[in-house]
């Protein structure tokens, strides 16, 4: 899952950091909950909300809100507030737990999966949703006309990729079934053990049929939307929030324990950091306090920090000269100086990285990491055609708005400049502008980062396989997608784990990505919101989240873990 710009200011924005200064006036007198000694412990007001409502920063606009086509992380949290797939996650494992599908078989071949839904199911409208609608939902993802970047996660299943690439017409030729309506059965070309763990994710939930051909393109619109989720969209006011209501729909509303949720839009660190500190919010979730600041909350007992899967990286347009040339992009790669972006710029609080699958995978070791090697990336320049940098023609960065973003944007160009004496330039663009722009090749080097959609290294390396919507580099290689198909078919562990790590080396030593660092969370959350811990992934299921009012009673009388 793609990540997302992290800090631009925009007029909703404005709005919210007059919001900030309003309350930082009347916190400057002092509040009777400040003078109890143990409120030093926690970073700001820590005074729940009025309502039954959880308020939390979403980060910058999404660019969509159509989980079929959608593949960034602020989009994704919207989607999962609104939508449920077959299975659904563990708020603390991520394991898949029932959802929609309230119990499931596999084949003793591990190719088909029969998905047995919970009876009485109905759509947000009251309408009835069955087998039928995953049917419709999926073919809608896998369709050409639907150019979903994520349709590549649905390869596994018989046809799809030769339905999505349009070598294959015929829609019900695919691995989908629904032989009544409560059953629905997948066919998969070869096993995947993963399955289930997508089932969870955002691409593969119901959207409703009569609801976009009635609305087309507008039918996520407040008024206009129909969902099958915990949460339904009461109004959404563009780069300032979203407002959801609990759905008495849903098939576990009893089970809610929210009445809503306010989802802002705010991309600049330091307001999402203020708005935290001022009680406008009650989580200010990973990603949005700015990095020199962490080692200041760090002491906070509402801070939270841990790794999960994700890594910060640079894609490479492949299709553009001189970056068409494998040595020109090593060369960019080994005079990147990551322990000093990690260690300086990054204040210590991610982990310096050089390859593309992060760490924490289970028989997974991966290949050896990028080094920093100048002399051997002025080498690779020289063999290229530009000894010295001589000749190079001038480029750009491109990343999205927010101040780390620029940093770090900074801190390599002029580690290009001081190694290799290349020309490089900066670009920023808003977050929408630079999901078209990085999609449809229109850079020369690109900040990009990637979540992982499952734990498993194949979330990461089928990025690179060519044709797959989230590749955005341009770069193919016939003996990489060999790899990553037999790694497919390969069902002894150890055998498939050489594979894979055969295919990353054969990336990493082409190139067309840069690796940076290994993401980490860091994030605050107020005392008395209870549900949301620590993920391998930084999902986090907020139907499963309540404000704990009578918090300070069971808050334990050590510091530690309290949700």
């Amino acid at each position: 899952m793609t990540a997302q710009s992290r800090s631009h200011a925009r007029p909703g924005v404005r709005l919210a950091a007059a919001l900030v200064l309003a309350l930082a006036a009347a916190a400057c007198a002092p509040e009777r909950d400040a003078r109890d000694a143990r409120d030093a412990r926690w970073f700001g007001s820590i005074r729940p909300p009025a309502a039954n409502v959880l308020r939390f920063n979403n980060g910058t606009e999404p660019e969509t809100t159509d989980p079929s086509v959608m593949s960034g992380q602020p989009d994704g949290m919207i989607a999962r507030i609104l939508f449920e797939g077959l299975t659904e996650y563990d708020p603390q494992t991520l394991l898949p737990v029932p959802g929609q599908a309230y119990r499931w078989e596999t084949s003793a071949d591990g190719l088909t999966y029969t998905f047995h839904l919970r009876p009485n199911l109905v759509w947000s409208d009251g309408s009835p949703l069955t087998a039928h609608d995953f049917v419709w939902s999926w073919r809608r993802v896998l369709s050409p006309s639907t150019a979903s970047r994520a349709a590549a996660l649905m390869y596994p299943i018989v046809n799809a990729e030769a339905f999505n690439k349009g070598t294959l017409a015929d829609s019900t030729r695919l691995g989908l079934a629904a032989p009544d309506d409560s059953t629905f059965v997948v066919t998969l070309r070869a096993p995947t053990p993963w399955l289930l763990f997508l089932t969870s994710y955002y691409t593969f939930v119901p959207v409703p049929r009569a609801c976009i051909e009635k609305h087309g393109a507008r039918w996520t619109e407040p008024g206009k939307i129909v969902n099958n989720g915990a949460f339904s969209l009461v109004s959404h006011r563009q780069n300032a929030k979203y407002v959801f209501a609990k759905n008495p729909k849903y098939w576990a509303a009893s089970e809610v324990k929210l009445d809503g949720i306010e989802a802002y839009c705010v991309d600049d660190l330091n307001t999402s950091t203020n708005l935290y500190k001022a009680g406008v919010i009650d989580w200010n979730p990973s990603g949005y306090i700015p990095s020199p600041f962490l080692p200041y909350v760090r002491g906070f007992a509402d801070y939270t920090t841990g790794e999960f899967q994700a890594t910060y990286f640079y894609g490479v347009n492949c299709t553009r000269p001189p970056f068409d040339d494998p040595r020109v992009r090593r060369a960019l790669n080994m005079a990147i100086d990551r322990e000093a972006i990690a260690r300086d710029l990054l204040k210590g609080t991610r982990r310096a990285w050089g390859r593309l699958t992060p760490s924490g995978y289970p028989g997974y070791d991966g290949p050896p990491h990028v080094p920093f090697a100048p002399d051997s990336a002025r080498a690779e320049l020289a063999r290229a055609g530009f000894p010295g940098g001589r000749g190079f023609p001038k480029f750009t960065i491109l990343f999205n708005t927010s101040e780390d973003h620029r940093r770090i944007a900074e801190a390599v160009q002029a580690m290009w400049k001081r190694e290799l004496n290349v020309p490089v330039e900066l670009q920023n663009m808003e977050w929408a502008s630079f999901q078209q722009a990085s999609t449809t090749l229109r850079y020369d080097v690109a900040r990009r980062s990637w979540i992982g959609d499952y734990l498993d290294p194949s979330t990461f390396l089928t990025l690179l396989t060519t044709g797959n919507g989230n590749n955005r580099s341009g770069w193919s290689d016939p003996e990489y997608d060999r790899l990553l198909r037999e790694s497919e078919r390969e069902v002894d562990p150890v055998k498939r784990a050489a594979l894979l790590r055969t295919a990353e080396a054969r990336a990493l030593a082409s190139s067309p990505f840069l690796p940076i660092y290994h993401y980490s969370t860091h994030e605050l959350i107020k005392p008395y919101v209870k549900g949301i811990f620590h993920t391998a992934l930084d999902v986090h299921p907020l139907s499963r989240v309540w404000i704990d009012r009578d918090w300070r009673q069971h808050e334990p009388i050590a510091s530690g873990a309290r949700r």
